[in-house]
């Protein structure tokens, strides 16, 4: 695909979706929560406060009235001018007093939505330029200003997540562009430091505790902006190590990321590759390589988003767009970082990459040893083993499957073998009980923004971090040849004798994350090649003493 047709794509992928950008939206000027783009709050009433991460739907609605596309009937119409202004209006009114926004209940005060819909808002303005009315102008940037000043003074304090960072650092450059306040450039360049201070040196950015490169393409994207805002060059510098180690795990199915990584997300996000594909080879590369998977979903991507994910996708294929629309963008010849076969090791993220001639094999050696098996010549996954998941007699769950990259591990070209305990697993959902007494909180003590940190922190720490280790053990070991690939497994601990239940599954998570397991066309695939212990159930009863299987991936000498 080159970049006039990954043009024409986008602009038809973003076309396609107008309709229902508009039906999310409140579009009545008289209506009490007119320009809400929340449908759920303002049209079915099932949601007791307006998201305002919805909002975001204002950046590709600027671009659809500032860019004259081939069969859009947008640019420059006045009824999509008056329903950004209300957009732009309910934004500014759903903002808390502090400057701060709310994402996942009220009175949350939260960094990502502050920075995402500050960001988008910053966009849409950009899109908009003259066109908005002198009152609406000033109250977006005096709402921009108050999200600033917010900013300034506050930080992510419940995990390290680079992407809401990245978005942080974003938004306040867009809130200096229309305010002239210096202070919000030297925040912004202080989320930029700190993001690129915690880049490992293998090339990823930090996301709760370790490398996911689905969340990265992300998170690459704000960083990319920022990039093309400050044209720094260290910021480049570190977009560059980022692209070579994304392009380890862009798999032959047109697949990236999984379970073998520490958020489990096969997103793939394009704009910060199209954008940095004149900069670098490793991003044209993964630009190219991807493109159709966005079209066939290959990938985790807009056309299987639910509708929390919807926006940064569809705004993140407007930014694709104008790259590849750019007439003066020089693309670099596309090259794949470490091609040949052989084993990419990188021990601080826990993931290796061993090639053959005729397959791929990924390992999570900080996820349990999780292995995803891909046959290049097909560009089909093969084999999917994301390790053991039971049921305790109580009704705990408890798996082999957690991040830790700390473990001991030995990683070889031909042979990984590690050794970890089981954990229990946490996968709670709201009662309407637990809900009420929730909500209770955040309309009362939740209102005070310390207690407010303070059950976000409890909140994460239940979902993300919090592991007690079960007396069962696995011992894995994996073996690699040209043409076969061994697992050898022993399951043993005294803690077996308290199992109901203890499977092996070829897909699963265990880590909360919303923006995991959106479903991609490799589920549908079988274990093709494959033969040893498939059973999906071993029996509780012999845990005690010990359990040992062993499976083989085949592949035969045939193209």
């Amino acid at each position: 695909m080159t970049s006039d047709s990954a043009a024409a794509y986008y602009r038809t992928a973003i076309l396609a979706q107008v309709p229902r950008v508009l039906g999310l939206m409140d579009r009545e000027r008289l209506s009490p929560t007119a320009g809400c783009c929340d449908r759920t709050f303002w049209a079915w009433k099932f949601v007791d406060f307006p998201r305002s991460r919805f909002q975001e739907a204002l950046s590709v609605l600027g671009f659809l009235y500032a860019t004259p596309l081939a069969e859009s009937t947008y640019p420059k119409n006045p009824q999509i001018l008056e329903w950004i202004e209300l957009g732009l209006r309910f934004w500014a009114s759903i903002q808390h007093h502090d400057g701060s926004f709310d994402e996942a209940y009220p009175f949350e005060r939260s960094l990502a939505a502050t920075a995402f819909t500050t960001f988008y808002v910053g966009e849409c303005l950009r899109f908009m330029e003259a066109d908005l009315s002198a009152p609406t102008r000033a109250v977006v940037q005096h709402a921009m200003a108050r999200a600033g000043q917010w900013l300034v003074h506050n930080d992510e304090t419940h995990g390290f997540l680079s992407n809401h960072l990245a978005a942080a650092a974003a938004a306040l450059l867009h809130a200096h562009r229309v305010s002239g306040e210096d202070a919000f450039q030297c925040r912004a360049r202080y989320f930029l430091e700190k993001i690129t201070r915690r880049q490992s040196r293998e090339g990823w950015y930090l996301e709760y505790g370790g490398a996911d490169p689905g969340y990265q393409t992300h998170g690459s994207f704000y960083l990319a902006r920022c990039w093309q805002m400050l044209g720094d060059a260290p910021l480049e510098d570190s977009l560059k190590r980022s692209m070579d180690f994304l392009a380890h795990f862009v798999h032959a199915d047109g697949s990236l990321g999984g379970e073998y990584a520490s958020r489990n997300t096969q997103t793939y996000y394009p704009a910060a590759f199209e954008i940095m594909a004149s900069r670098s080879p490793a991003a044209s590369w993964i630009a190219e390589r991807l493109r159709p998977s966005l079209e066939n979903a290959s990938a985790a991507s807009l056309r299987g988003m639910d509708s929390y994910n919807y926006f940064p996708f569809l705004n993140n294929y407007v930014f694709a767009y104008q790259a590849c629309a750019d007439t003066a963008r020089a693309a670099l010849t596309p090259q794949e970082p470490s091609a040949s076969a052989g084993l990419c090791w990188f021990p601080e993220a826990g993931i290796a990459r061993l090639r053959r001639e005729r397959y791929d094999a990924y390992v999570g050696t900080a996820k349990g040893g999780t292995l995803k098996v891909f046959d290049r010549r097909q560009g089909h996954l093969v084999f999917s083993d994301c390790g053991y998941i039971g049921v305790m007699k109580g009704g705990q769950l408890f798996s082999s499957q957690y991040q830790d990259a700390h473990l001991p591990v030995d990683v070889r070209e031909d042979r990984v073998t590690l050794e970890r305990a089981f954990c229990e697993v946490s996968r709670p959902v709201l009662s309407p009980f637990a809900f009420l007494l929730f909500r209770s909180f955040t309309l009362t003590l939740g209102r005070i923004p310390a207690l407010a940190r303070w059950v976000k922190q409890l909140l994460v720490n239940v979902l993300i971090y919090r592991r007690r280790k079960v007396d069962v053990r696995l011992r894995r070991v994996i073996e690699l040849t040209d043409r076969e690939i061994r697992i050898y497994d022993h399951v043993a601990g005294p803690d077996g004798s308290r199992a109901e239940s203890l499977h092996w599954e070829q897909m699963f998570t265990t880590m909360h994350m919303g923006s995991s397991r959106y479903f991609i066309q490799n589920e549908l695939r079988p274990c093709f090649h494959t033969s040893g212990d498939l059973q999906r159930e071993l029996p509780p009863e012999r845990i005690t003493s010990g359990v040992s299987l062993e499976r083989r991936v085949h592949f035969d000498g045939e193209a």
